[in-house]
């Protein structure tokens, strides 16, 4: 009994670290290291960490939130909960946040990430004047609005970015199934959020596909539905 002690006190202390991925996350961020493909991980490391989770909310996110069981009782759930953090998107924000501090081999503050999201849940149930005043004190929108001039930076003339457009079935009985389809594109201009991007590779599809574009065809896309292709993969 003792030794299991010592062992659930070992373990404890190890996911608690400052320095070290918890214990009970390094399956699931060295599966998301190994299944991204480069350009998607190379984005995601440059972009400032406040960006890259909420970029990544409806992708990346969504997918750990389903394919991990976030919702639904997984052991990464009972994990989670363990640590007191109750809400699926706050899980698979945790894991976003850790992922990328490991990329950019920073300290991964499993401890200040709990904090956070336990705090939130607290003044959330408190006069709506307090949670402002919370909300503001650790999201400083001046804060928000430089790292997002930093990351829209890269998004310069000429640059490379890889995207997805969708493609159809033609309509049968009043249905059609949709495919994405990678493509390729240098960017034009930039519009705030906005994007011109002039297409010139599309991945291959089915040919009971249809899609609407061709290359040489330019199109506009948000920013946060493209990632940059690394410099020494563009040519």
């Amino acid at each position: 009994m003792k030794h299991i002690f010592i062992i659930i006190i070992s373990l404890f202390t190890i996911s608690c670290s400052d320095k070290v991925v918890p214990i009970g996350l390094r399956s699931t961020i060295k599966e998301i290291d190994k299944n991204l493909n480069d350009t998607v991980k190379y984005d995601f490391k440059i972009t400032p960490e406040r960006i890259a989770t909420t970029k990544h909310h409806f992708g990346l996110g969504r997918g750990l939130r389903n394919e991990k069981g976030l919702w639904s009782g997984s052991l990464l759930q009972t994990y989670f909960k363990l640590n007191g953090i109750k809400h699926a998107d706050d899980m698979s924000s945790i894991i976003l946040e850790t992922y990328h501090r490991k990329l950019n081999d920073k300290p991964i503050r499993f401890r200040e990430q709990k904090k956070y999201y336990k705090e939130y849940w607290k003044v959330a149930q408190l006069e709506e004047e307090t949670f402002k005043k919370w909300w503001d004190t650790n999201n400083s929108k001046t804060e928000l609005d430089s790292l997002k001039q930093i990351y829209f930076s890269n998004f310069s003339k000429d640059r490379k970015i890889l995207g997805s457009l969708h493609a159809w079935t033609p309509i049968e009985n009043g249905h059609s199934e949709g495919t994405d389809v990678d493509i390729i594109g240098n960017i034009i201009e930039k519009d705030d959020y906005t994007l011109k991007i002039k297409i010139v590779k599309l991945g291959s599809y089915e040919d009971k596909y249809e899609l609407l574009y061709k290359i040489e065809d330019t199109i506009e896309m948000h920013i946060y539905d493209v990632f940059l292709i690394p410099p020494q993969n563009e040519n």
